[in-house]
């Protein structure tokens, strides 16, 4: 009579390793979404904290000039700010692109001044090919209270403040437009 429940020690049997497969495939699945999404969002946290770094290392270059922010003329901003030592030497200024030596995500910033006389601002651009509409987003809300303005590919400028937000900006209020597709073209950022 207990026959029957004694275990078998000829091994598993086809459907126990099925079933063992579909589990090992369902938790690989979950661990990669949640890798996946450690990973865009390290991204943007690196991506704002060198945004911030630039946005002060601008904001010393106007102190150290006397409250100006227009470089020598025939000189861009960045070249002035890296003969400062307010950019690291090791990374490359061509015009007013500026490229660290270890880009990752953000392939490179935009850092240009406004020439028109009486206004003390300036833009600070990012080149991300890889970037997501969340991303995107992610990035311009956490610079949102910095910030006088965003841009994406050249377009016009947005003013933030005044119940326009970065949502309302760049994706005209719509949050499932702000999804993981590609971004298409490049975020700039104005500052004050």
């Amino acid at each position: 009579m207990f026959e029957r429940f004694k275990k078998s020690s000829d091994g598993f049997t086809l459907m126990e390793i099925i079933v063992a497969m579909i589990v090992v495939g369902i938790l690989s699945a979950g661990g990669l979404m949640v890798y996946n999404g450690l990973i865009g969002s390290s991204n943007v946290t690196a991506a704002v904290q060198s945004i911030t770094k630039i946005e002060s290392a601008v904001n010393s270059y106007i102190q150290v000039n006397g409250g100006s922010i227009i470089p020598p003329p025939g000189v861009s901003l960045p070249y002035a700010m890296q003969e400062d030592n307010l950019l690291p030497a090791s990374w490359t200024v061509s015009g007013n692109d500026v490229t660290p030596p270890n880009p990752g995500f953000i392939e490179g910033y935009v850092i240009s001044a406004n020439s028109n006389p009486g206004q003390y601002t300036y833009i600070i651009g990012i080149n991300a090919p890889q970037m997501t509409n969340a991303q995107a987003l992610n990035i311009c809300n956490s610079l949102e209270n910095s910030i006088s303005g965003v841009s994406a590919s050249g377009n016009a400028v947005f003013n933030i403040g005044g119940g326009q937000t970065c949502l309302s900006d760049l994706f005209n209020g719509n949050a499932a437009d702000a999804n993981n597709s590609a971004f298409q073209g490049n975020l700039t950022f104005t500052f004050n």
